[in-house]
């Protein structure tokens, strides 16, 4: 069966829109494991905040 090429395009948008969704919640994830090992080692939570770019709010969610 052939695609046609309209169909193609939005479904390639759709990956790409996915990888790169996937790859932004991946790097939150990875900030957000680092804010609490920050955290665990005695940093306090302004510190976590400048050296992650997270909010304080997100952190403390995560916890």
């Amino acid at each position: 069966m052939l695609i046609n090429p309209r169909e193609r395009y939005f479904k390639n948008q759709g990956i790409k829109e996915g990888r790169e969704e996937g790859r932004e919640e991946g790097i939150r994830e990875g900030k957000l494991e680092i804010a609490l090992n920050l955290l665990n080692n005695g940093y306090s939570i302004d510190e976590a905040v400048k050296l992650t770019g997270l909010s304080e709010k997100d952190i403390l969610n995560a916890k």
